[in-house]
């Protein structure tokens, strides 16, 4: 059994908390909080979307990998990778640069989030929970991103009474698109507000 520490915790969601692995650097497991029943199924679905997308996309460039479930004692986990910078430190979420950054390239920011948009589009991988935080930007060593989906929720997150978006390729494009712009206006305005939602963040702490 995988032992969690408190100091490899390196965030968490409504449902999850996401710890380093503690034998391999390259990989991080997603256990749920606090024993949440949901947790436990946000896991299995997500490995279920995983399986589902890698056997129509061999190929998920921009896509965490998920490999297996692993017992921890804070209950069963998800393996998944880890996205880490060129220079190993871990990557950040669109929402870390964007609230917590006092410098960032805007513009440039929603250029790469546009990009990565118009690849689940492309290559119809519908992925319809596409926030700030579900989104890492791997940094390179020449200032570039290329920015990753950590959170697989493809059609198990999708609430339509009969899932038409996930099930119809020109549906679930156009959902897309209407998410991609949900998206970027998000982020224009988190930045704008990124004093009033820092504060709130560390409320919550």
């Amino acid at each position: 059994m995988i032992q969690l520490k408190d100091d490899l915790r390196i965030g968490s969601g409504t449902l999850r908390a996401c710890y380093l692995h503690p034998d391999n650097a390259e990989l991080i497991i997603k256990v749920p909080l606090d024993g949440l029943e949901k947790g436990d199924e946000a896991n299995r679905n997500e490995l279920t979307s995983y399986r589902k997308l890698i056997q129509n996309h061999p190929d998920l460039l921009h896509i965490s990998h998920c490999h297996e479930m692993i017992d921890t004692d804070r209950g069963e986990g998800l393996v998944c990778d880890c996205i880490r910078d060129e220079n190993g430190r871990v990557a950040q979420t669109i929402w870390d640069i964007v609230v917590f950054q006092e410098i960032c390239d805007l513009r440039y920011i929603l250029d790469v989030a546009r990009s990565f948009c118009d690849y689940l589009i492309a290559n119809d991988i519908f992925l319809f929970d596409i926030n700030l935080k579900n989104i890492v930007l791997q940094l390179h060593s020449d200032g570039s991103y290329k920015p990753y989906a950590i959170d697989l929720k493809g059609p198990y997150d999708n609430h339509e009474f009969l899932q038409l978006s996930s099930r119809i390729k020109y549906l679930g494009r156009k959902k897309l698109r209407r998410r991609t712009e949900q998206l970027l206006e998000r982020i224009r305005q988190f930045r704008e507000q990124r004093a009033s939602l820092r504060l709130r963040e560390h409320q919550t702490e």
